[in-house]
């Protein structure tokens, strides 16, 4: 065999044994990326939660999933990805993944975006800062960050509005956040129901009025504020429509402390005679703003209120108020919301259903004329 023959077959002998060699590593590779795709990443009991935040890369998702043993291997995974041209659809989100996950179910799950949810319920009339406690509450935000959203001029002309605050246009309402998303996308949320919660018509029926959209969302946050039963919020908002035309002040005790961080009942003389440009029994007029977020029956009703002429109202201790037209009339009830609460105090029986001793979160009395049973320092 010549020489030149001998090297050839060496060669051949040499490059079989390569291709056979790498043949047999490709084997073992694809051997253990079969193992890697049917085997659990975790054995941890309990779901394993992690937080993917929006903008990260396949490769960044793949290595803080190997790092949190949610995968065994965070290079196979990422090669995953790539093999469903799935790198580019993870979604954000915060999961928890089962314990026996396999790669290709914790990957169906993100680009899915079957990510954890987070519920909150805002009731109606609550306010501003109570929503940004709410959020920072369940970690989806803090509450600084809410509250610096609510008052930014430019992200509130972003969502439509021409107002100094979103104080009143955040909707009570259910809803359900995930952690990954921003601040400004879960105030547009609430906006949004604000606006289609708005009854058909508003803008037509807010001109007969004479009245902005702003000045109805005040209107509106006073009855919620003032009412606690639904028959009651048209009658509660004529009440105040015909002390504006009467140049009357509107004598919401709410709004004699919304302003005040923190307060916390029952509302006292001191209180009525607080300066603050909410303050409605100093300030003719409705108050600078909304004084809660009222929802979709305070909003109708601040729109169509009662044809009715009553000035004024007090509370009867069960959830309604007396109504009277003229100023005598007002005082005899008055008199008569006073004895029904010394009754309501002095009868332990009652104590468990008590509204007094448990709150009602309506106002004092609700209309009355300064000077009139003012609430005891």
């Amino acid at each position: 065999m010549s020489r030149v023959r001998r090297i050839l077959t060496g060669a051949s002998t040499v490059l079989c044994l390569a291709l056979c060699l790498m043949g047999m590593g490709l084997c073992m590779a694809g051997f253990e990326f079969w193992l890697f795709m049917r085997s659990p990443g975790g054995r941890q009991p309990g779901a394993r939660q992690v937080m993917i935040m929006p903008g990260m890369t396949a490769a960044g998702i793949a290595h803080i999933l190997a790092t949190e043993g949610i995968i065994s291997d965070g290079n196979k995974f990422y090669l995953l990805c790539l093999l469903r041209k799935a790198d580019q659809k993870l979604k954000a989100g915060e999961y928890a993944f089962l314990p026996l996950s396999t790669p290709g179910q914790i990957l169906d799950q993100m680009v899915s975006g079957r990510a954890l949810i987070q519920r909150i319920t805002l009731a109606e009339g609550v306010t501003a800062l109570e929503i940004a406690k709410t959020m920072q509450e369940k970690g989806l935000a803090s509450e600084k960050e809410i509250l610096d959203l609510v008052a930014d001029r430019d992200f509130i002309r972003s969502n439509g509005l021409t107002v100094s605050s979103l104080e009143g246009y955040l909707f009570p309402e259910t809803y359900f956040f995930q952690r990954s998303q921003s601040q400004g996308a879960m105030l547009k949320m609430m906006i949004r129901q604000f606006q289609r919660h708005l009854p058909a018509g508003w803008e037509e029926r807010a001109a007969e009025l004479g009245r902005s959209l702003h000045e109805i969302v005040i209107m509106a946050s006073l009855v919620e504020k003032e009412a606690a039963t639904d028959s009651e919020r048209p009658v509660i908002a004529a009440v105040f429509y015909n002390r504006l035309n009467e140049k009357m002040p509107l004598q919401s005790d709410p709004t004699t402390v919304y302003d005040l961080a923190g307060f916390s009942g029952p509302i006292t003389t001191t209180h009525l005679r607080r300066q603050s440009p909410y303050n409605t029994y100093l300030n003719r007029g409705l108050p600078v703003g909304p004084i809660c977020n009222p929802g979709a029956k305070s909003l109708k009703a601040a729109l169509h209120p009662e044809a009715v002429s009553y000035l004024y109202f007090v509370s009867n201790h069960d959830g309604t108020h007396q109504f009277s037209n003229t100023l005598a009339e007002h005082n005899q009830a008055v008199l008569r919301s006073h004895q029904r609460r010394r009754d309501l105090v002095a009868a332990p029986a009652n104590r468990d259903s008590n509204p007094l001793v448990q709150g009602s979160g309506q106002s004092r009395e609700g209309g009355q004329k300064p000077g009139i049973s003012l609430p005891e320092n």
